[in-house]
C-alpha cells in the first residue's frame, strides 16, 4: 500500500537480534519527543553522523556540551583546534583573527568530567516446560512482561524457546503462558 501507521496508547518497542535499519528515500525522517529526553548511543561501536549539507546541533534553553574522553577536534579548511592532554593546539594555513575587548592571561584551570557509564546491556531467551513432567512445551503462546511494563509476545519454537529478550540492563521479568 501507500502508507502504512503504526501506534500505541502507551509504549512502543522494537528489538532485533542482529541490526535495525531505516531508510526514507525522498522526503527525509524525522524523531521526535513530546515529553522526555532522547538517548541515542552505540553501545559497542563508533557513532557517525554524516550530512551532505549543514549540520546543526542547537540548545533552545541551556546549554550544549561536547566532551571526549581522549581528544577533541574540530577541522575546517585545513585549520584545526585539538584539545588533548589537557592543552589546546590551534593551527591554520592562514592567520588566527581575534577579536575581543581585552585578553585576560590567568593560572591553569581545568573541569574533570567523568565519563558516563555504557549500560551492559542484556538479552535471554527461555525454554517453555512443563511444571509437572518436565517436558518441553513447544509452539506454546507467550507473553514476557518486563518490570518497566513492556511486552514481548509469540510462540515457542520447536524446542520450546522463546525469541530473544533485548533490554538495555538485566530485569526481572514475568512470563505468561496464554
Amino acid at each position: 500500500g501507500q502508507n502504512t501507521d503504526i501506534s500505541s496508547g502507551k509504549s512502543f518497542t522494537a528489538s532485533a537480534g542482529e541490526s535495525v535499519s531505516l531508510f526514507a528515500r525522498k522526503s527525509g525522517m524525522k524523531l521526535f519527543a513530546g515529553k522526555g529526553k532522547v538517548d541515542i548511543q552505540a553501545q559497542g561501536d563508533a557513532m557517525n553522523l554524516l550530512a551532505k549539507e549543514d549540520v546543526s546541533i542547537t540548545s533552545v534553553n541551556n546549554k550544549v556540551t561536547v566532551s571526549a574522553y581522549e581528544e577533541l577536534l574540530l577541522t575546517c579548511g585545513g585549520g584545526y583546534i585539538r584539545l588533548k592532554d589537557g592543552n589546546i593546539e590551534l593551527g591554520c594555513p592562514g592567520n588566527i583573527l581575534l577579536k575581543s575587548q581585552n585578553v585576560q592571561k590567568m593560572g591553569s584551570a581545568n573541569i574533570n568530567v567523568t565519563p558516563p557509564e555504557l549500560p551492559v546491556g542484556f538479552s535471554e531467551y527461555f525454554i517453555a516446560t512443563d511444571e509437572n513432567s518436565g517436558q518441553i512445551l513447544p509452539n506454546k503462546r507467550y507473553r514476557i512482561t518486563t518490570s518497566e511494563g513492556k511486552t514481548f509476545e509469540g510462540y515457542t519454537d520447536a524446542e520450546g524457546k522463546t525469541a530473544e529478550v533485548y533490554t538495555a540492563k538485566p530485569d526481572s521479568m514475568q512470563i505468561e503462558f496464554i
